[in-house]
């Protein structure tokens, strides 16, 4: 994923730390497992913001991952900002799973009117084990 960002210079946005709150097994197929995670955390950077998301993720047998999220960020200011995420994840190690993708926002906020321009990247980890996810936003500029 990362070539076809290369042309574009990228700006750090923020970096999101969240945990788990309740998952949900969706179903099982020959595919693989499809889950839901409902996340909770915050937003810190070029905006601040509590941020919850569900993620839904399928599980498939090599290992890998592919998972799609809806998200919404809201600043102490009382704005709002929806995301949308997709992207794809693999195991490190039984503790670890990295993952990375794309992420777009919607607001209506005239502050953080230039998000709905940006498509950004998102790269991170999760670990299985405790809920916890990090991964730091990058916009192309």
């Amino acid at each position: 994923m990362e070539a076809q960002y290369a042309e574009a210079k990228e700006e750090l946005l923020g970096e999101v730390k969240e945990k788990t709150t309740t998952i949900t097994v969706k179903d099982f197929t020959p595919a693989g497992v499809r889950a839901e995670y409902n996340q909770q955390g915050e937003v810190k950077g070029r905006y601040n913001a509590i941020h919850i998301e569900t993620v839904t993720v399928l599980f498939k047998p090599d290992g890998t991952a592919e998972y799609e999220g809806r998200g919404i960020d809201s600043t102490s200011d009382g704005d709002t900002i929806l995301t949308t995420a997709k992207g794809r994840g693999k195991g490190e190690t039984p503790t670890t799973m990295s993952f990375e993708g794309e992420t777009t926002f919607q607001t209506a906020s005239k502050k953080l009117a230039w998000l709905n321009n940006v498509k950004a990247r998102h790269q991170g980890t999760a670990n299985p084990v405790t809920g916890e996810a990090s991964y730091k936003l990058y916009g192309r500029t």
